[in-house]
């Protein structure tokens, strides 16, 4: 058979055996390219039978030439699963994940277009956000094409969903080896300011990678919030981390990008949040006196350039960034300096959500990037989220003055695995801490 001919029977069968796994919607019509309604409209909540039969719809036009087709498809699916729980889609056939994740992996390695790589990229993350349970097994399915993509594309917009889809899935579906793993991924494009995901073809301008690098530290704060906050993990091992990654994240507080110097200082919040909670919660567990908790060597220095882009008023920044910055960092150094966490408090479904700390916080903030106006649904009927954020989380009327014991509950543990094939021990951290640190004193 001739290559094309292959190439195109293999397509063919990929979305023929999706279609027979995941069925063809009940209104479908044959040979109709475009039943699809137009994807900018919006969405409402549907009833269960109507959003399955919609996700079908879906599926059917994946397997379309016509890339619009597909990107529409895309574009649609993607908001179908964000503005609703579709855990039923996904609970009434096994393979159902599988053969969705199938038609998504195929359109980011070989799409038609930039859009489509990028829906199709947001389109895993929603799967993973939609179908719950063991998906260990879809996750390492998907990363060795989401760490290529975030390599080899010349497009910002789709690296930068890449890394925001690699974060999110280790958080839902990876072992805690490899969510340790995914710790020192992002950190190794951190400690080389970026060049790890360069294109080889061209490097990208200094702007696009400042953006790559904030999407970088908020993926890194994801996956550290994910080891160790609220009492997961050792406050020992969650120190150690915090040694080794600490001194990138102080260069990054003195970069040109706003978002950038938030995003390390926030991350810095965070470490030392975790370790204190940790302690705190060992002291309290163990029946005899614990060691002291060490302090970190350079803390007078930490606060000094905290509380300096904390009370920054060089008019060469515009006004409004001004302003966002002082605000971001006076919580910080409040959580550096005086041990206080910050709270954030949701509204829904008659109920009041209480999230405390920075850990519950920035899991909160990763979910509503990707399920954006469905928060509400996801929060009240999807169990994933439940039992992610059901630590941090104080239905009823929840009071400000609510006592700090009342609302902090240590999360679970996890089990270590033996697979540490992508991670770093914390001491090559801290070498390498100690070589930015010469080279720095070097400069100066």
């Amino acid at each position: 058979m001739p290559r094309n001919l292959a190439k195109k029977a293999g397509k063919q069968q990929t979305r023929m055996a999706a279609l027979d796994t995941l069925g063809t919607p009940v209104s479908s019509l044959p040979g109709s390219e475009d039943e699809a309604d137009d994807a900018q409209s919006e969405i409402s909540v549907l009833d269960e039978t109507s959003l399955e039969d919609e996700i079908r719809r879906c599926v059917d036009s994946l397997g379309e030439k016509r890339t619009s087709t597909r990107e529409t498809a895309l574009s649609k699916m993607d908001r179908l699963l964000g503005r609703n729980y579709c855990g039923s889609f996904f609970d009434s056939n096994p393979s159902s994940q599988e053969a969705l994740l199938q038609l998504l992996v195929r359109s980011l390695r070989k799409p038609g277009s930039t859009l489509e790589a990028i829906l199709a990229a947001k389109g895993i993350g929603l799967v993973f956000i939609n179908a719950g349970g063991d998906q260990d097994e879809y996750f390492k399915m998907v990363l060795s094409l989401l760490k290529n993509t975030m390599v080899d594309a010349m497009d910002v917009r789709l690296k930068h969903q890449c890394i925001e889809t690699l974060a999110l899935i280790t958080l839902i579906a990876a072992s805690n080896a490899d969510t340790k793993g995914g710790l020192d991924y992002f950190y190794k494009i951190l400690i080389s300011n970026g060049a790890h995901i360069q294109p080889a073809d061209q490097k990208l301008k200094q702007g696009a990678m400042d953006e790559l690098l904030c999407t970088t530290l908020r993926a890194y704060g994801l996956l550290y919030a994910t080891v160790f906050g609220d009492g997961r993990g050792s406050w020992e091992d969650a120190w150690d981390e915090s040694q080794g990654v600490i001194p990138v994240h102080i260069e990054f507080l003195e970069s040109m990008s706003k978002e950038n110097r938030i995003a390390a200082g926030e991350n810095i919040a965070l470490m030392f949040d975790c370790v204190q909670t940790s302690y705190r919660h060992a002291d309290e567990m163990s029946d005899f006196e614990i060691e002291d908790k060490p302090e970190y060597e350079e803390i007078d220095d930490l606060i000094d350039t905290l509380q300096r882009l904390s009370t920054d008023s060089n008019r060469r920044v515009n006004k409004q960034d001004r302003k966002e910055q002082k605000s971001a960092f006076r919580d910080i150094i409040k959580s550096v300096q005086e041990g206080t966490r910050p709270k954030q408090k949701l509204k829904i479904g008659g109920k009041s959500m209480l999230f405390r700390g920075w850990a519950r916080i920035m899991i909160l903030a990763a979910f509503r990037s990707f399920v954006g106006a469905g928060m509400a649904q996801h929060l009240q009927e999807n169990e994933l989220l439940e039992n992610i954020l059901s630590s941090g989380v104080n239905n009823g009327s929840a009071s400000e003055n609510t006592s700090e014991d009342e609302e902090e509950e240590a999360g679970e543990g996890f089990e270590m695995e033996e697979d540490m094939s992508l991670s770093k021990s914390a001491a090559s951290k801290r070498e390498r801490a100690r070589r930015l640190k010469k080279s720095n004193n070097k400069k100066h």
